[in-house]
């Protein structure tokens, strides 16, 4: 995998990730039905909160059950937290606490029902706290979950297009089969999807759980979309760019070798044509000695003739086929003289 993709799926898996905490406005706009809960709960007479103390009151709800993607999903996620919860009092309505906030913690309804009018303890009190963390953790990671396939799907998508067409480069320089190179399209495209299945939980949960965290992400979330589009153009033309390295390379390659094997073969025929001059030159050598010797007449003049002629041939050391055609003429010419 190209080390340009992992950046480039973790920067379009963020800047996927939408994180939004419900505010008033979205509750007034998409669940008005819970507003009263947020400007009387726990309020027995009078008048209901304001709207700063009603966002006090939203506040309690922990931040992963105030979350989605957008105003309308979580207005739906505190309607769906409020649905099982009362405002129970730390100190009792009855034994003058109020119902403002600072007094106010949201508890299971059966809990708050079956206290009664009694003080809530400082062991209730923690357990509460504990329990709102434990929801704001479980509610974050089930964001991250649900998130991540998008996030895989997007990994996916930003890797597999620019495996195909390395692999495929990689195909038609001969350094890979089409088999690897489907292989490896399909290893890299898994890998791009793990990063963004990996960002896209990682970063859903920390903004679900932690409202600045989701503020920060929408902030910067243009900048992520340039980042990504941006790293997908450099990898698109460093791909490019590597494929006119390799060409340029294999081809100086091939000509180097065309080069080497010229020069090879222009040694071998020097060689060989040095040779055959050699061969001549004592070829030339032989028949000249052997021509211009002076000639006597009769018989034993060319016996003679015939014995000085071996005698130089073998001092030349010659072994060619002359060899064979001299001893044969030897033969023919010495028998008459035996008898």
């Amino acid at each position: 995998m190209s080390k340009d993709s992992k950046p480039n799926s973790a920067f379009n898996a963020a800047a996927n990730s939408k994180v939004h905490h419900a505010r008033l406005e979205d509750i007034t706009q998409f669940t008005p039905e819970k507003i009263n809960h947020l400007r009387r709960g726990g309020i027995r007479n009078g008048a209901g909160r304001t709207n700063a103390e009603m966002q006090q009151m939203l506040n309690k709800v922990p931040s992963s059950q105030s979350a989605g993607v957008d105003g309308q999903s979580a207005a739906k996620s505190v309607k769906q937290y409020l649905s099982e919860k009362d405002a129970s009092h730390i100190k009792s309505h009855n034994r003058g606490g109020s119902g403002h906030s600072d007094n106010i913690k949201l508890e299971n309804k059966s809990i708050n029902r079956a206290r009664g009018d009694r003080n809530m303890t400082r062991q209730e009190q923690r357990n509460l706290n504990f329990t709102a963390q434990f929801e704001n953790l479980t509610g974050a990671i089930k964001a991250g979950f649900l998130a991540a396939p998008k996030g895989a799907v997007i990994g996916a998508v930003t890797t597999a297009p620019f495996s195909m067409l390395r692999n495929g480069l990689r195909v038609a320089r001969g350094e890979i089969s089409a088999q690897e190179a489907a292989k490896e399209t399909a290893k890299e495209t898994g890998i791009g999807a793990g990063v963004g299945a990996a960002t896209a939980f990682t970063v859903t949960t920390v903004a679900t759980a932690c409202p600045p965290i989701a503020i920060a992400l929408a902030a910067i979330s243009p900048a992520l979309w340039i980042a990504g589009g941006a790293g997908l153009t450099y990898e698109f033309f460093k791909i490019l760019g590597d494929q006119r390295k390799e060409v340029k390379a294999y081809y100086e390659s091939m000509t180097e070798q065309e080069l080497e094997y010229l020069s090879q073969v222009e040694a071998e025929l020097i060689y060989e044509h040095e040779k055959t001059m050699s061969v001549l030159d004592e070829q030339q050598q032989v028949t000249d000695v052997i021509v211009n010797r002076p000639r006597e007449s009769g018989v034993q003049g060319a016996l003679q003739r015939y014995m000085e002629s071996r005698q130089i041939y073998h001092s030349l050391q010659n072994t060619s086929d002359q060899s064979k055609s001299l001893k044969y003429s030897r033969q023919n010419l010495l028998s008459p003289m035996t008898e």
